[in-house]
């Protein structure tokens, strides 16, 4: 009985938090509505209440499951071995809702001091398990280069990556070429 209303509680804020998510990449978090979000999650408002005390905390849990799914694919993003390919050339939904939820994660961070806390909370998570791949990759560098390398990488990327989204052609092979020498330079070898 017990382990039935453990799941059930689980399933109802997985619920909720995939419905926000989908109301975020729809219209973003300033749209969403908690009558929306509940719709969307086949729950009524109050229900949602009892599972998340604020919309902040139901984003809150969104930044947390984002930056988990991040983790599990740091070591992927740091493989350098046809990295504009698997980023960009491709177009999949997955990766184009993503950067939407990024880009709108951050613009609530920007106006919300709860948002911006666990995002940088999420920050030093992902930058911690960079760390450690890129020092066991590279033993002889040391933790503050790693650090700016890391930084350089994920400026350049997520530029590259919200650029992306208003071009209607493919890289072209000067900035595949320019991309590799940059990428060659942040991961040598």
């Amino acid at each position: 009985m017990k382990t039935n209303c453990i799941q059930k509680y689980t399933d109802h804020r997985q619920r909720i938090i995939d419905a926000m998510k989908e109301q975020a990449i729809s219209k973003g978090f300033h749209k969403a509505s908690m009558s929306e979000v509940a719709k969307s999650a086949e729950l009524s408002v109050g229900q949602i209440y009892r599972y998340f005390a604020h919309k902040d905390d139901i984003i809150c849990a969104l930044v947390e499951q984002t930056t988990s799914y991040r983790l599990e694919f740091m070591s992927e993003f740091l493989n350098k071995q046809n990295w504009l390919a698997r980023h960009v050339a491709t177009p999949n939904e997955t990766r184009h809702n993503m950067r939407i939820l990024t880009i709108e994660i951050k613009a609530e961070a920007a106006r919300n001091t709860v948002i911006s806390n666990i995002c940088y909370k999420s920050h030093l998570l992902l930058q911690n398990r960079a760390i450690e791949i890129m020092q066991e990759r590279y033993p002889t560098m040391g933790k503050e280069e790693i650090i700016a390398r890391i930084d350089l990488l994920i400026t350049i990327t997520e530029g590259f990556m919200t650029r992306w989204d208003d071009q209607r052609e493919p890289p072209s092979t000067a900035t595949i070429n320019l991309y590799s020498k940059v990428l060659e330079d942040i991961l040598p070898g």
